[in-house]
């Protein structure tokens, strides 16, 4: 049975976080949850822990992309007094499904190549907005590494520097390395900054093939 292991950091760069991650591992299915609550709208961190909790409660019954799409479509009028980006990526041993809106992002690297999954979406309006529009992606299998996080990652992270980063960082330590590559020199963030690093779980025969 294809099973994932996944790997998250979050930190703040002022005093409350507004960003959130969620991942559930249910058989052979992992989801992934990236919310970055908006900060200049009040209750961003409500609206984002909104999207973890209801994804949790309602996950079981989706199973496509548009459902997804329908889902978030759906919260965005329900979703009161804050707004959210919201990323969901739903793994499968043969497919990858989901859906986004706002400017968290989910990228599969693999050796030199970057998809990205989100490249659909809009940036604004917001979830909690009412007028939202989420965009349904869909991927095959996964091969090499998923990276799901904040804009604190993502607008300040080169491509040409994510690859060798991972050809060279322990697994385990990726989302720390992609945390760190993105600092100011001061050693702060430009912002609340969430990363899951996610891949297909190593079986032991296969951990010793990698590391002849």
């Amino acid at each position: 049975m294809t099973s994932f292991e996944t790997a998250h950091v979050v930190e703040a760069y002022r005093e409350r976080c507004e960003d959130r991650i969620e991942v559930i591992a249910d058989g052979d299915r992992t989801l992934i949850v990236v919310a970055d609550g908006a900060g200049g709208t009040g209750d961003g961190h409500i609206a984002a822990e909104t999207v973890i909790r209801e994804m949790r409660a309602n996950y079981a019954a989706i199973d496509s992309s548009t459902a997804w799409s329908q889902f978030l479509s759906q919260l965005d009028l329900r979703i009161h007094g804050g707004e959210t980006t919201a990323v969901i990526v739903d793994l499968h041993p043969d497919r990858i499904l989901g859906a986004s809106v706002g400017d968290s992002c989910a990228w599969v690297v693999d050796g030199q190549d970057i998809t990205d999954l989100t490249r659909t979406q809009t940036r604004k309006p917001l979830l909690g907005s009412q007028a939202a529009k989420p965009a349904p992606f869909w991927h095959g299998r996964l091969s090499g590494v998923l990276l799901v996080g904040s804009d604190g990652f993502f607008d300040y992270a080169k491509r040409e520097q994510i690859t060798p980063l991972i050809g060279r960082t322990d697994f385990f330590a990726l989302p720390r390395a992609c945390l760190d590559m993105v600092r100011l020199p001061s050693g702060d963030l430009w912002d609340d900054t969430a990363i899951v690093a996610c891949r297909i779980r190593r079986t032991a025969a296969s951990r010793k093939r990698y590391s002849i």
